[in-house]
């Protein structure tokens, strides 16, 4: 169905794809992993002819025994939708704000004139018909996952691109999409091409793995062989990158000793309009204390924290700093917001992509009224975010920059005002196994040297397992448990944790 021989692919000098061999049968799952610019993506968009004008492609690239770098326009847009289609990672930047679901996913289908119905799809991915009429605001991440997934089958096509399909996704939302796709593919006979820095992802759901470094494979085999027992050692680092709940050699935290609280949250509720979001929830982070807020996606993690920054109005409820309870507005919501930061889980979204990273990292300093010499403090910043030399980065836009680089400017534009809390939205979600592993490493190195104190607001348990002193779990608006990392996660006493760890993917 799938034939890449030997696909090279250049940006200018660069080469990032280097001489890769895969082929992918009907009714198989081919995983492809790697980290961050291995090339994943680029092998990717080289199968339905999407890359940049600019890069230059040799080798070739079979559709049923067809070449698609010699396809006519006419003929490549016969072959997109209908025999060949692809998931973009991302949903929420895939979907056009202003359609209704519904009718994106009929587009193909008008553009190709297939028959077919948008209710059958929507229930083929197990999303009720009436979802078609909602707008992809109004959806949950892996809502519009799924939606995404519609459209992609939505001409019947055979062979399936899904570049990233659950980044981001909370572990149960997680599994269902997985479970999902292995079935469509039994059902259709479907190519699937699965790309994913996750190998534990791949593993449970694929029949091989390829994997990518620096642009070429360098491992391929059946997938749970080859993260059992990898040969190469880029693939054996994969598999070692992310934590395993339970292991104390990924504890990164040693046991700790009881705190004053810096900050308290007291029955807390915040209501749009009909529906509780946050009901009655009480929460304390001590001083330099990592607390994990953990929960699946919709169960009110990040309004809470939205709540916390005066971002939303709580109908009831009091938050407390230092001893003193946060003002709903002017000048005190102000200096409480100095000293308390948020970093947002999408660095892509977080950063102006016309403001260079000096502007970015400058602009709560001008925002405070911050004096003094703000080239030297940014650039202290940037340094203290593991961005050296500064210099070299300040001039920068964030297209410029890697996943990675972009979240540590992020954390530059927080630390720049020196807060005492960090409130981390999803921190590494997007983020590969190394890069992920290079800004837990900063987050607890801003711990032992400032003495920072972090509210991390996650859906994965095995960051929680690495860095968090404590573990509040959330459900439908409530804490449901709370307690020291090591034993909410090793001995859940709620159902709703214990189905969170259940569903954690295994390598």
């Amino acid at each position: 169905m799938l034939e890449l021989r030997n696909l090279t692919v250049h940006y200018g000098h660069t080469r990032v794809v280097d001489d890769v061999t895969l082929s992918l049968a009907p009714g198989q799952t081919l995983g492809l992993a790697g980290e961050s610019g291995s090339g994943k993506s680029t092998v990717a968009l080289s199968v339905l002819r999407l890359l940049p004008k600019t890069a230059r492609v040799d080798g070739d690239v079979l559709l049923d025994g067809e070449d698609v770098r010699s396809m006519s326009w006419g003929r490549l847009r016969a072959v997109r939708w209908a025999s060949a289609s692809i998931v973009f990672q991302g949903a929420m930047h895939s979907l056009n704000p202003v359609h209704r679901v519904g009718d994106q996913i009929a587009e193909p289908m008008r553009l190709h004139g297939t028959s077919g119905n948008v209710g059958d799809l929507l229930e083929q991915v197990e999303l009720p018909r009436e979802k078609a009429q909602a707008y992809p605001h109004e959806l949950s991440g892996g809502q519009k996952q799924r939606v995404m997934i519609a459209m992609a089958l939505a001409c019947g096509p055979r062979l399936v691109v899904a570049d990233e399909p659950t980044t981001a996704l909370d572990v149960i939302v997680q599994a269902r999409v997985l479970g999902l796709v292995t079935r469509l593919v039994a059902e259709r006979g479907l190519g699937l091409l699965m790309i994913s820095h996750d190998l534990s992802v791949l593993a449970g759901t694929c029949d091989d793995l390829a994997v990518l470094h620096r642009g070429a494979l360098v491992e391929r085999g059946p997938a749970r062989e080859v993260v059992a027992r990898p040969r190469h050692p880029h693939t054996a680092a994969l598999a070692a990158a992310f934590p395993v709940i339970g292991d104390p050699a990924h504890r990164r935290v040693g046991p700790a000793p009881a705190r004053e609280p810096l900050l308290q949250v007291r029955d807390l509720v915040v209501d749009y309009g009909r529906t509780r979001a946050v009901d009655g929830v009480d929460l304390a982070v001590g001083r330099g204390e990592v607390v994990a807020l953990v929960g699946r996606s919709g169960s009110g993690k990040t309004t809470l924290a939205r709540a916390i920054m005066g971002l939303h109005k709580p109908a009831s409820g009091r938050v407390v700093f230092d001893g003193a309870e946060v003002p709903s507005k002017g000048r005190g919501l102000k200096a409480f917001r100095r000293q308390v930061q948020l970093v947002l889980q999408d660095p892509a979204s977080a950063l102006n992509p016309r403001h260079r990273v000096r502007d970015a990292v400058a602009e709560g300093l001008r925002v405070h009224g911050v004096g003094g010499d703000v080239d030297a403090l940014v650039a202290a910043a940037v340094e203290r975010a593991e961005l050296r030399p500064a210099s070299r980065y300040l001039d920068s836009l964030p297209h410029e920059l890697s996943g990675g680089q972009q979240q540590r400017v992020v954390i530059a534009g927080a630390l720049v005002l020196q807060p005492r809390l960090l409130v981390a939205d999803e921190p590494v979600a997007s983020l590969d196994a190394s890069v992920r592993g290079e800004v837990v490493a900063l987050l607890l190195r801003l711990r032992a040297e400032l003495g920072l104190a972090t509210l991390l607001i996650t859906h994965d348990l095995g960051l929680a397992w690495q860095i968090a002193d404590r573990v509040a779990v959330m459900h439908e608006g409530a804490i449901v448990e709370e307690g020291p990392a090591d034993r909410v996660l090793l001995a859940p006493s709620h159902e709703c944790t214990r189905a969170l760890v259940r569903a954690v993917p295994a390598l």
